[in-house]
């Protein structure tokens, strides 16, 4: 259940040569801290492991996009991809701080089932 930062390169070479997992892309400063410690707490509650690009790494471009790093899905979600294709995302700021554990719980559950278990 961990959350691993990735610097944008790292993010890129992860996406091309695995691709599969959960991928935390961070946009919203203010909130990034609330949403990392949501988003660890429902990976170890499901034992899984995921990474996170913030658009604030110093190594992120700011003149690219998070596509150029491999990462398609939405600024402040939490997505799952499978073998570098994203197969579903949830948005982070859609939700009341006192639901968004219980809903990214779901999430990561429904997608281990969906795209993670053979």
């Amino acid at each position: 259940g961990e959350l691993e930062e990735l610097h944008p390169l790292e993010m890129k070479k992860f996406m091309k040569e695995d691709g599969t997992g959960f991928v935390m892309y961070s946009f919203d400063k203010n909130n990034r801290s609330v949403y990392m410690n949501e988003v660890k707490n429902a990976l170890e509650k499901n034992e899984v492991d995921g990474k996170e690009l913030n658009s604030y790494d110093p190594q992120f471009d700011g003149t690219k996009s998070q596509s150029d790093y491999g990462v398609t899905q939405k600024t402040d979600t939490l997505a799952a991809y499978k073998n570098g294709k994203l197969k579903q995302q949830i948005k982070l700021d859609e939700y009341d701080p006192s639901q968004l554990e219980t809903e990214l719980s779901h999430f990561i559950e429904t997608s281990k089932e969906l795209y993670f278990e053979e």
